[in-house]
Order: C-alpha cells, then structure tokens, then sequence
C-alpha cells in the first residue's frame, strides 16, 4: 500500500492511498462513536444523527448537499455501526476538493433543525417498519439481543420507536459534542489523488475545528460475553413463511491473534460453496437455499454466527445437520487440503475486495480509528497462511462447545 499519513494540529487524523491507475476517489470521515457509545435514552441516536447531517447545513439545503456530489456523476452516503459511523463520497478524481468540503460541511455545520427532526423521526421510523417486514434483519438483531442481553452491544443500531420519537435538538448535540470530537476522527482517502493536496484541503475545511472542552465521561464497558441466563433456544413467531434461525457464540475480537484463524475457520465452515454447511445443508440434502456463517469481530468481542432460512418440517433437521458439523471440528482438525482451500478463498476474496477505491478507503479509515494504523496486506496474508488445521481446531473447541451455543429463530405462526 502506498500510504500517506498525517496528523492536524487539533488530533484529526488523515490518511491516503495514491493509486494513479484508477480514475476515481474515495474520500470517507470516520469517527469513533456508535451505538453502544449510547446512554439508554439516546437508543438509536448516532444512527439518527448519521441521518440529519444530510438534511442542511447552514449554507446547502438537503437538495444543495445531494446536487453537489451526485450533480457531478458521485456517490455520497453514511454508514452507523455498533462502534464506529462514517460518511464518504466516491467521485471522479477531480472532484477531491468539493468531496472534502461537503463532507466537512455536514460534519461542522448541520442545522439539526427542529422540523427537519420531526420529518426524519418518520423517515427512521418507516425504516424499522420496513425491517420488521424482512425476517433475516430481524435475526440478525434478534442474535445479539439474545446472546449478549443487556450489553449495550446487544442494542439493535436504529434504536425502538420509543427512544426514536422522544429525541431532542439538544439530545442531538449532546451526542455529538461528547463524540463528534477531533481526537475521535479519520479522514481517509483512497484513489487517484496527490495526498499532500488532500492534507492541504482537509487542513482547510477541518484545521481550525475546536469543539469546546465537554464534562461527559465516556463510560467503560466490560467486554461482551453470552449473558449467563441467554436461553439455549429463543423461538419466536411471525407472519412469515420459513423458518428464519442463527446458531450464535462469542468471537474473537479484531486485537485478538486469533482473528484469522477464525476467518479460515469461518470460510470452511460456512463462507463458501465449498464450505461444510453448505454441502450438508444445501447441496446433499436440499434443506436450504441460503445457509452461511460469518464473524463479526468488535474491538473487545465478537459474535460467531451460523445462518439459515429453511420449511418449518426442515427446521429441527437442519440444526442437527448443523450441530453435527460442529460437534466435528470439535473431535478433530480439517484435513490440510481443506484449511488449504479456505485458506486460498479468503486471501483471493481479501486482495479482489481492494480493487474498489471505497473498500480501499473503508480499510484503511477503519483500522486506522480502531488499531491506530494500517495492518500491510502482506502481513495480513502471512497472518492467513500461517493457520493451521490444529489452529482451526483449538480454536473451534474455544468457540463453538454446546454450551457456548444460542439458538434464536422466527417461525411461522401456529407451526
């Protein structure tokens, strides 16, 4: 990676990867702060600001914002995670200077309006509807609401209907000015661009940004683990067709030196075509048209979690089929050939994601806010080819004994 970085004099933090044989640019503001930097009553509120910052700033309207980046053929959207929320505009190189500004334009100067408040409670409110209507967004809260309990991890990002409707202009900017603070920013970057133009208009637009000093303490969390009374089985029903379930156990977190033993284990287990569950599953007994697993890994934690949408008759079948496939990598390692397999995928699927400015620009932001610098592909590839089957199988009997295991889903009614 040909990385640039640099620090302004008020801690914000930029980074950049020149790549002068594409045409086009990512430019993404990161900040630490999610939805478990949250108090109870502000429920969903780092989603909801994530969502005001394009209503207006003091000088564009909403329109004006959307006009200055899509007028000019780019993209400009948002993102809120758990631990982390980021903005970016992916533009033709040209454009790096009106992508920095508008973004440091919602970033600085946001309105937070209180009619534009009381219209955005409705737009996030049809967006929970609209998640209640699909059942696998519902699992996929479902899991760590179960799992983890009352860990602020557990909280569902959009918030309820309740703490929604209740938010405050001034519970707005209380929010922000604890989180959105310098120190907790990156500015990173990545395309066809001259990075000490980009550190000259970041230093422009975001240079002189000095919030006042703030008395709120940040609080500590413990680390998220299986909350002691997460049932074994968590069945809920719903107006839906199939059966919608998770097996769920802690991961491993992103510090932790097992992270890519875990990503090889959950590439032979159920991140491929050739992974086990989709063979068993899918392709030898018919039970599934999607069954899959992945890892989320957070900055002190992490989930583990097996998939899958099957008829009501299939539902207990498929988690035995399952379980069976765990209760394997329990006994005994995968042979070389298939840790080799995994192995191959996830480098190819790590090096192919890379050829996208904005995945380029996700990476280097996001490692740069959580672990303070940019781990080199080519360390991470080592890291990948350094896992062994009997890695993959001291790490299976870490995560995944039976009792480490929480099964959630969503049934049909009266099945």
């Amino acid at each position: 990676m040909n990385l640039h970085q640099t620090t302004l004099s008020n801690g914000v933090r930029i980074v950049a990867e020149a790549i002068p044989t594409v045409q086009s640019l990512t430019v993404s503001l990161w900040i630490r702060a999610g939805s478990r930097d949250e108090l109870p009553h502000q429920h969903g509120i780092a989603h909801f600001l994530e969502h005001m910052l394009f209503k207006g700033t003091q000088t564009r309207t909403a329109a004006q914002i959307a006009q200055a980046i899509e007028g000019r053929g780019g993209v400009l959207n948002a993102s809120t995670g758990k631990e982390l929320t980021f903005y970016y505009a992916r533009m033709l190189a040209e454009h790096m200077p009106i992508a920095v500004e508008v973004l440091s334009d919602l970033f600085l100067n946001a309105r937070l309006d209180p009619d534009d408040i009381e219209l955005e409670k409705g737009v996030v409110l049809e967006e929970m509807r609209m998640i209640e209507d699909t059942p696998d967004e519902i699992l996929h809260d479902r899991v760590s609401e179960v799992h983890w309990g009352d860990h602020p991890l557990a909280r569902r990002i959009i918030g309820t209907p309740d703490t929604v409707s209740a938010f405050t202009r001034e519970m707005i900017r209380e929010f922000t000015q604890t989180h959105y603070r310098p120190e907790r920013v990156v500015v990173a970057a990545a395309g066809n661009l001259d990075p000490d133009a980009l550190f000259a208009e970041v230093e422009r637009w975001l240079g002189r940004w000095n919030p006042e000093p703030t008395n709120a303490e940040i609080p500590a969390q413990p680390a998220p683990t299986r909350h002691p009374h997460a049932p074994s089985r968590h069945i809920e029903t719903r107006d839906v067709e199939q059966t919608h379930f998770a097996l769920v156990m802690d991961g491993v977190s992103f510090f932790d030196e097992r992270r890519y033993a875990q990503a090889v284990l959950n590439t032979l287990l159920g991140g491929s075509m050739f992974s086990r569950l989709w063979q068993e599953v899918r392709e030898k007994r018919g039970l599934a048209y999607e069954i899959g697993s992945y890892a989320l890994p957070m900055s002190d934690g992490g989930l583990f979690v097996i998939y899958s949408g099957v008829a009501p008759s299939a539902f207990e079948q498929a988690v035995q089929v399952i379980e069976g496939e765990l209760d394997t990598l329990l006994a005994e390692p995968p042979s070389e050939e298939e840790v080799a397999s995994a192995r191959n995928l996830l480098k190819g699927n790590r090096v192919l994601a890379l050829e996208s400015t904005q995945a380029r620009a996700e990476l280097i932001g996001s490692e740069t806010l959580m672990r303070g610098a940019v781990t080199p592909m080519e360390e991470i590839i080592a890291a990948i080819d350094a896992v062994t089957p009997q890695s993959i199988h001291t790490l299976a009997q870490q995560l995944l004994p039976p009792q480490r295991r929480t099964l959630v889903a969503i049934t049909p009614e009266g099945v």
